[in-house]
Parts: C-alpha cells; structure tokens; sequence
C-alpha cells in the first residue's frame, strides 16, 4: 500500500512537474508558524511579557515605512548588480585556486588535487541571489570584491557601504530609540484595553448562566492593619498629589477647547418646525399660565373676605348676647 502511495505520488510528479512534497513541507511549516504565533499571542494577559509583545508590535508599525525604504534601496543595488555581473564576460574576475595533498589509504599514494572556482559561484547569477547577497551587505559581507576585478564593483560597493550601512542603518537604530517612550506609554494602555477587552467578554457571557448567580454584595468591608497603613503614609508623606498624577504626566492626551458656535448655516439638517411659532406657542402658554395663577389669587382673596365677614358677624353676635 505505501509503496503504491510512493508510486502515485512519483507519478503525479512527473505527470504536472510539481513536487508535492515541497507542497506538504511549505503547508507544514505555514500552519506551525501560525500556531506558534497564536500561542505568543495568547501571553499577552501576563503583564511582564505581554508589554514586551506590545513593544515589538508598536515598534514595528513606527519604523515600517523606514524599512520600506530600506527594501526599495535594497532592490535597485540587487537590480543594479545583477545587470552588471549577471553574464560577467568582459569583466575580469578573481579566478581562486585551493589545492592541497591527499593521501590514498589504500595505495598509500599522495596525489596533489587543486580546485578552480567556477562561474556558477556567482552569486549575482540570478536576481534572488542578487537580492540576498545585497541584503547581507548590511551585515559586511562584500563578496562581490573577492570575485570581481573591476572599478565599477568597487565604487557601488562604496556607495552602498555609505548608504546602507552608515546612513539608512544609523538612522534604523536612532529611530528605533527615539520612539521606545513612546511605544512604552502606548504599550501600558494597549495592555490595560486588552485586559478591559478581556474583562467585557467576560461580563458578556457571564449572564448566560444556568442556575441562578449569588448577587453581588451590597458592602464591602476592608480591615487594615495599622502597621501597613503607617507604611503607606510614611511612603507618601513627601507626595501629596494625585495618585493619577505620574500616569497623567507619562501618558498622552489631546485637549479640546469648548467654543460655542452656530452650525445652522452650514448644516445639512432641514428642520420642518418653525423655531418662531414655536416661541411664539410658548408666550400664549405663559400667558395662560399667568391669567390662572391671577384667578387662583382673585378666588383666594375673596374667600378670605368672605371668611373674615363671617368671623365678624359671629364676634356682634356673641357681644349682643352677653350684653343681655
């Protein structure tokens, strides 16, 4: 069965040019690639590691279009090489020779072999080997004058050590440390949203629930101990300010300033009431009100009368009466 499978597989290969196993290996690596990243990923709810990750991520973001850059130059040295060395026949190259004695063991005859480099070491043959010999200028290694004897080599390979290595390479790293407290602020807030995001789903599935949850408590009660409350106070007896105040200070924020404006000219808004009837709806409302609150006071006052009219016609009488 397997050497059926073997044979099928060998089959297919033949039959459309395409190696399979190639296929598989690169599926493989892929899918492990992706895994191991999501498990990176997933130590970012411990806060002494996943501040770091969030470093690397806000790092990489700021200097992205730096290191585009960085490839665009890349390309046109890798571009620029390979059509100067890619067929080199007018150029002369630096033919190394290695020879050396070896010994036969079983005649025990000593023969003298020496090794001529070929032009398939060319390691500008092809644009892909153009492009990574260049990339791997920025770590020095210039074989390009180890193989090549021409005047133009040299002088790109001048440039480029200028360029790449002493200008885009230093600008990299003095870059990248200008942007570590900025990326170190955003680290800690990206950090604590992740927490916070976290925290919400929670809180979302948390009501779907089976049985009935405890209800939270009403109080909650807190027993210091005397000796860790004199700590604190001794530890903040010089700062008296805002607990807030040093995240304030490293943190940044974008202030607004209120200023009262009328958009009614330029909005796209149609507003189908009329604002002067509206006022004016409001006046004979008003009105009314005070034509009310008038007739309460009128009827108040009369019954006041009334009662007071009462009240002395009872003091005549009682005074007739005791006369008698």
């Amino acid at each position: 069965m397997v050497k059926t499978l073997k044979s099928q597989v060998r089959k297919n290969t033949l039959n459309f040019g395409i190696d399979f196993e190639i296929i598989r290996n690169t599926l493989s690596f892929g899918i492990d690639f992706k895994i191991t990243s999501r498990k990176i990923l997933y130590l970012r709810i411990l806060s002494n590691i996943g501040i770091y990750i969030y470093f690397v991520i806000i790092i990489f973001k700021s200097i992205f279009p730096l290191l585009l850059f960085m490839l665009i130059v890349i390309l046109a040295f890798a571009h620029t090489m390979f059509v100067l060395l890619s067929n080199p026949k007018n150029i002369e190259t630096k033919d190394s020779i290695y020879s050396g004695n070896v010994t036969n063991p079983s005649t025990n005859e000593t023969l003298n072999i020496s090794f001529k480099s070929k032009s398939n070491d060319n390691p500008f043959s092809s644009y892909y080997t153009a492009m990574m010999t260049t990339y791997l200028w920025l770590y020095g290694d210039w074989v390009q004058r180890d193989d090549f004897n021409f005047w133009a080599v040299d002088v790109f390979t001048l440039v480029a050590s200028l360029f790449l290595v002493i200008v885009l390479q230093n600008m990299l790293i003095a870059f990248m440390s200008g942007i570590y407290e900025e990326a170190k602020i955003k680290g800690r807030q990206t950090l604590l949203r992740h927490r916070a995001i976290i925290i919400a789903d929670y809180e979302a599935l948390h009501h779907i629930h089976y049985w009935k949850h405890e209800p939270d408590p009403k109080h909650i009660y807190y027993f210091g101990q005397s000796k860790t409350i004199e700590e604190w106070y001794d530890s903040r007896k010089h700062d008296r300010g805002a607990i807030y105040k040093g995240f304030e200070e490293k943190s940044t924020f974008t202030k607004y300033i209120f200023k009262e404006r009328n958009y009614d000219k330029r909005s796209i808004w149609v507003y189908e009431d009329n604002i002067e009837s509206e006022i004016e709806e409001i006046k004979i409302m008003k009105n009314d009100l005070n034509d009310k609150i008038e007739n309460l006071i009128t009827k108040l006052n009369e019954k006041k009368k009334n009662n007071d009219e009462i009240n002395i016609g009872k003091l005549e009488i009682l005074k007739n009466l005791e006369l008698k």
